[in-house]
């Protein structure tokens, strides 16, 4: 494996997710708890499903590993954290069937339930004491909600999806028309993005990240920036899809059954690259950095019924181990993607 530079750790205001239950490791309920509310930079804003804080990795995925806490176990579920409070979006394991917001203390004690109609697949964003979130009826139509955190009202909000975002900047998509939106967080002057238009990526800075597939099936991965409006193509005429995760761009080639991943770091423009062997990357999604690791994962339907598996890549020694394994009824369409 080569490596040039020391990964930068991941800001800690992005996208993170957290699962409930089981025992923790390394550190105890009381001192999770402190750790977030102690701690600004540890917020999560954002829900997503691996969180890293101080070291400590807390994810939503089924892991069984030194220094990782799994606290349900349901890929499908996500959270968010504010204020030393843990938001749950909590998954029934029904494509369309609306699911549960829950706040609690990081131990998972304390737990209150905030809305029974969160649309199952759809992220949660908070800003300046609401939570906002996309909620779904039972004939599956969709509205933009948010909660007051201090009262628990629950109130009608800008009808948008949130897509991505930072502390600066929302990416949403029209739940009326679908076309996309940049604003300030709480869908403050929202505006229009000329000529966006494909698979988000992410957000970093100023900058949305988005891919796009041609009629030949590849994919060209592009940026937009909100300041100038510009638009620039990153990657392009590539099989594989690409990934955005903590301040990296990351691709991968494959030749004979052996993968290479690379990083393209999207603040400085160097890249690097890791030797994975034969291993089948899924580029899908269940990919995230966390400070010093990256957390990868691949789907092997032959080994029933656990054909999903998640692995560790420590990127200073450039050793993978296998922390979690489950079922998925899509490993089998999922193998097959390049």
């Amino acid at each position: 494996m080569k490596k040039m530079k020391k990964m930068k750790k991941l800001c800690a205001v992005g996208l993170a997710a957290l699962c409930l239950a089981g025992s923790m490791s390394c550190f105890t309920m009381a001192e999770a708890s402190e750790n977030v509310q102690e701690q600004a930079q540890d917020q999560m804003l954002y829900s997503s499903r691996m969180w890293e804080s101080n070291g400590h990795i807390y994810t939503v995925y089924n892991v069984d590993a030194e220094g990782y806490t799994s606290l349900s176990g349901n890929y499908m579920d996500a959270i968010a954290v504010y204020e030393g409070k843990v938001y749950w979006r909590k998954n029934n394991g029904e494509e369309n069937e609306p699911a549960a917001i829950i706040r609690m203390e990081p131990d998972g004690s304390g737990q209150e339930v905030l809305a029974e109609n969160a649309h199952p697949s759809s992220l949660l964003c908070i800003d300046e004491g609401f939570i906002y979130y996309t909620a779904s009826d039972e004939k599956g139509e969709q509205k933009s909600r948010r909660i007051n955190l201090d009262t628990g009202e629950n109130q009608e909000a800008p009808p948008y999806r949130f897509r991505a975002g930072n502390e600066n900047f929302w990416f949403s998509t029209s739940l009326e028309d679908g076309i996309w939106y940049c604003s300030e967080p709480g869908y403050k002057n929202i505006r229009s993005m000329s000529g966006v238009n494909g698979l988000r990526l992410g957000a970093l800075d100023h900058k949305l990240y988005y891919m796009v597939q041609g009629e030949d099936s590849l994919y060209t991965t592009c940026s937009f920036d909100v300041e100038t409006g510009e638009t620039e193509i990153l990657l392009r005429n590539q099989q594989a899809k690409s990934i955005v995760s903590g301040t990296g761009l990351y691709y991968k080639q494959e030749s004979n059954g052996y993968t290479t991943l690379y990083r393209k770091d999207l603040r400085t423009g160097e890249e690097i690259s890791y030797d994975l062997g034969e291993f089948h990357l899924y580029m899908g999604g269940g990919f995230y950095e966390l400070g010093d690791k990256i957390c990868l994962m691949r789907f092997r339907p032959e080994l029933m019924p656990d054909n999903t598996e998640l692995w560790e890549l420590d990127t200073q020694t450039g050793e993978k181990r296998l922390i979690g394994q489950w079922y998925n009824s899509n490993a089998v369409n999922a193998a097959k993607e390049p």
